[in-house]
């Protein structure tokens, strides 16, 4: 009798790159930190998720993203463009 090999193969995947944290500390007023758990309470969202929230939004144009390479090449036919003439 042949011995059968129970353990299966499994597809191993990679493993995601770790992300880096860094602390940021500020202070806030006491009607600066009401006003600040006021909004969460009713937007259902937690005051630090509400603030990286905040800073994605504005910080987002100055990420060091490379721009997308542009497909079109010299010899591409012109179809659509419009003629004028």
């Amino acid at each position: 009798m042949a011995v059968k090999n129970t353990r299966q193969k499994r597809s191993r995947r990679k493993r995601r790159h770790a992300i880096k944290y860094k602390p940021v500390s500020f202070k806030l007023t006491v009607g600066q930190k009401k006003a600040l758990e006021s909004y969460c309470k009713t937007h259902n969202i937690t005051p630090v998720r509400f603030m990286k929230a905040l800073v994605n939004n504005h910080v987002e144009r100055y990420r060091n993203t490379p721009p997308p390479p542009s497909y079109v090449t010299e010899n591409q036919l012109k179809l659509f463009d419009s003629e004028t003439g």
